[in-house]
């Protein structure tokens, strides 16, 4: 839902308002309040996550742009309201998403919302889309990083991306890596597993550690999983869901 708060010094005017947007957008939109000063309109911000605020200009004590004066960075939108068409060049100095007449006209208050919520729609999934670009950019150099293993000679450094796949091995553990390579490691498997990037790897059972990367297929019956050297281990019953989840974050 998108919270919406309403400032106008002329209470009607605020009742008004409030009955157009739940009449036309009552499913997306919630007034979370109405203010009769800039002050008030500064609590009900501060106090709450705001998303647009309709916004009169012409009030008695501080006018509308003074808003501003408390708020330089504002997180929320701004669509003035006013009777006086002189503001509109000053509003969209402060960046306002638009500028309504009053007395406000409903076919002029849903389109301007209808292209709102298009327009904040699309800035969310791009939210969406860079954060999610971030990850993968920030698991690709988790992979190249390189890490070392105590083993009884002394250690071993790897890539993380080499690394198929931990086998435990009482107070040892197994890392087998691509190109047919193992390196027995001095460490339990519990205390490798907390070296390892959580991102790129998988505890599927008490005696594995899988690279998420590295999966090939999935036997449900058998409850086992292959992996692209062609090994096959065990799934935990309980584990399962969870580790389907992971590899399908992976697709």
């Amino acid at each position: 839902m998108i919270n919406v708060i309403l400032v106008d010094d002329e209470p009607h005017a605020n009742s008004l308002l409030k009955v157009l947007i739940e009449k036309q957008f009552s499913n997306v939109i919630t007034v979370v309040g109405t203010a009769q000063s800039i002050k008030e309109a500064c609590s009900l911000i501060v106090n709450n996550s705001i998303d647009l605020v309709f916004l009169d200009i012409h009030m008695p004590e501080e006018n509308g742009f003074a808003l501003f004066n408390y708020f330089s960075n504002p997180t929320f939108d701004v669509i003035f309201t006013t009777a006086y068409d002189r503001y509109a060049i000053q509003a969209f100095k402060y960046s306002a998403f638009d500028y309504i007449l009053k007395p406000i006209d409903e076919s002029v208050l849903y389109e301007t919302m209808q292209r709102y919520l298009v327009e904040k729609s699309n800035s969310n999934a791009l939210k969406e889309q860079i954060a999610l670009l971030k990850s993968y950019v920030d698991q690709a150099e988790e992979g190249k990083k390189r890490i070392f293993f105590n083993t009884l000679t002394g250690f071993e450094l790897t890539c993380v991306n080499d690394i198929l796949f931990i086998k435990a091995d009482g107070n040892y553990s197994e890392v087998h890596i691509a190109g047919d390579k193992k390196i027995v490691v001095s460490q339990s498997l519990r205390t490798v597993e907390k070296r390892l990037p959580q991102s790129l790897f998988f505890r599927t059972h008490k005696s594995y550690i899988v690279a998420l990367a590295a999966v090939v297929s999935y036997d449900k019956k058998e409850k086992t999983v292959k992996l692209t050297d062609g090994s096959t281990l065990e799934v935990s019953y309980r584990r399962e869901n969870d580790f389907l989840n992971r590899v399908l974050e992976k697709v």
